[in-house]
């Protein structure tokens, strides 16, 4: 079965040749690796993807992407640390360390790839397939790590990067190698493992991911992946639950198949039941009081709640994914917008800076353009000179030019350029109607914090909800509201939501 991969052209004789000596380019990069990370991951990467580019003898490629890959190793962490937990649009050196680990990941990729387009051309392989299921392996490995580096930076996957992905498990299942392990000392490494584990974490809506918490679901692959199987029989139902479409020969991620849409040419099937029950049986475990496992936190430990939303939230993306309730509308308005619960708190009050007799010292207002929008958010893009600093989960506040009424909403994904520009990113509204008011313990002398209460809207689904300072109330508590002349006490009965600096609570109102 022919393996077409996407790979740069090579030149037999360049007018400038990269350093492509093994005796040299050891010690090079022993060398270049007491300099700086940023600095000497950008220096590498290019001397990579020259010698990309040009001719050599196989042996000596295989030698010098093994040796340029354990130097990778030691660089991605360091790099990681830099961007992974920064605000958005990247600048700066959360920038640059976010373009040079991605530019290693996709360089080493496209040297392995080398490597076995030409070993899958050999009619005979005297060997036997050692060298052909180590090169797989390794190009998977690199795949997942351009994948891992494209959504910590919520940055685009590089072109042709699922393509290629797709052909060479498609390669190793026609060669009945993708159950393979790469090593007797390793009987759970086979390529369908690491192909596995790509698919699913792009099924996880990886662009939504709260900062740290995409180390937790590949820590979390890595133990419960193989409970998902790939086959080529079509489900008896075509939209069915815990099913999603891989495409093959094309360049897109795999989608659930109860989003309904139709892909021309070859096709297989991710199955996810059994991952689902597990993930159930885990979060029965965990609501009858058990403990998270010493690795899911990753970097940073996890409380028990925040474990079990994030597991609730795998279940939803793998198991029973949602299905768009609306569709999106183009548009070209423009909307402002600030960040943080202090803003909204201060614009809900009714403030205008635009106004005459607006409150001085009222935050900056940046303006975007609508990408397109529902009923239940919109997409942005930013447009000005000086961007707002962004994490998802953020809360803003936003008015739409031309309209009074002020919306609050929270940040849910990012689409990062890595130019320093503007980001998109799309954001799911919580209310229209917010109020400014005060809250404080009903029992106690603390001051009292800001609070913007978003009322209910008359439906019985539908609970009035308060956006709080994180930390600064618990479920089950009652405190004073008061929204103008008016106090109410309000009992908390349910954390919503919370993110960089508060905490969403459903209430209700009380004697």
């Amino acid at each position: 079965m022919p393996l077409a991969l996407s790979l740069p052209a090579v030149e037999a004789r360049p007018a400038h040749p990269p350093e492509t000596r093994p005796a040299r380019v050891v010690p090079w990069l022993e060398e270049t690796l007491k300099r700086e990370p940023i600095d000497a991951a950008s220096t590498i990467g290019d001397a990579l993807a020259a010698t990309n580019r040009v001719a050599l003898s196989e042996t000596r490629r295989l030698e010098l992407a093994e040796r340029y890959y354990a130097t990778s190793l030691a660089l991605w962490p360091h790099l990681e640390r830099q961007f992974t937990r920064a605000q958005h649009p990247l600048t700066r050196n959360a920038l640059a360390a976010a373009k040079a680990a991605l530019t290693l990941a996709s360089e080493l990729a496209t040297a392995y790839k080398h490597l076995l387009s030409h070993e899958a051309e050999r009619r005979l392989i005297l060997s036997g397939n050692r060298q052909l299921i180590a090169l797989i392996h390794r190009c998977l490995q690199c795949t997942n790590r351009v994948l891992i580096n494209s959504y910590q930076s919520y940055a685009p996957v590089p072109a042709r990067t699922w393509h290629d992905a797709h052909a060479i498990y498609v390669f190793a299942h026609g060669r009945n190698l993708q159950m393979t392990p790469v090593g007797s000392d390793s009987a759970e490494a086979t390529p369908e493992r690491y192909y596995v584990q790509a698919l699913l974490l792009a099924l996880a809506n990886p662009y939504g991911f709260m900062p740290g918490q995409l180390g937790q679901v590949v820590q979390y692959l890595h133990a419960h992946a193989h409970w998902a199987r790939i086959t080529d029989v079509p489900p008896v139902h075509r939209l069915a639950k815990a099913v999603a479409i891989i495409p093959v020969g094309h360049d897109f991620p795999p989608f659930a198949a109860n989003k309904g849409a139709n892909v021309n040419g070859g096709k297989l099937f991710l199955l996810t039941f059994d991952l689902a029950f597990q993930i159930q049986e885990q979060l029965r475990a965990l609501e009858a009081g058990g403990v998270p496992p010493a690795a899911a936190g990753g970097a940073a430990p996890t409380t028990r709640v925040e474990y079990m939303a994030l597991l609730r939230r795998l279940l939803r993306q793998w198991a029973i994914p949602p299905a768009r309730q609306f569709n999106r509308l183009p548009s070209r308005a423009r909307v402002v917008m600030c960040a943080g619960l202090p803003a909204v708190w201060q614009y809900s009050r009714g403030s205008r800076p635009d106004l005459p007799g607006a409150v001085p010292g009222l935050p900056a207002m940046n303006t975007c353009q609508v990408i397109n929008h529902t009923p239940a958010g919109y997409a942005l893009r930013q447009v000005d000179t000086a961007h707002a600093a962004l994490r998802i989960g953020e809360l803003i506040a936003l008015r739409v030019e031309g309209r009074n009424a002020l919306q609050v909403a929270m940040v849910r994904w990012f689409r990062n350029t890595l130019r320093g520009s503007g980001l998109e990113f799309g954001c799911e509204l919580l209310s229209d109607n917010p109020q400014a008011a005060a809250a404080h313990a009903e029992e106690g002398a603390k001051a009292p914090v800001p609070a913007v209460v978003l009322p209910g809207e008359g439906e019985e689904s539908a609970a009035a909800m308060v956006l709080l300072p994180a930390g600064a109330f618990e479920t089950e508590q009652a405190i004073e509201l008061k929204v103008g002349a008016r106090a109410d006490t309000a009992v908390l009965t349910k954390l919503v939501e919370q993110g960089p600096g508060f905490q969403l609570y459903e209430y209700v109102a009380v004697a």
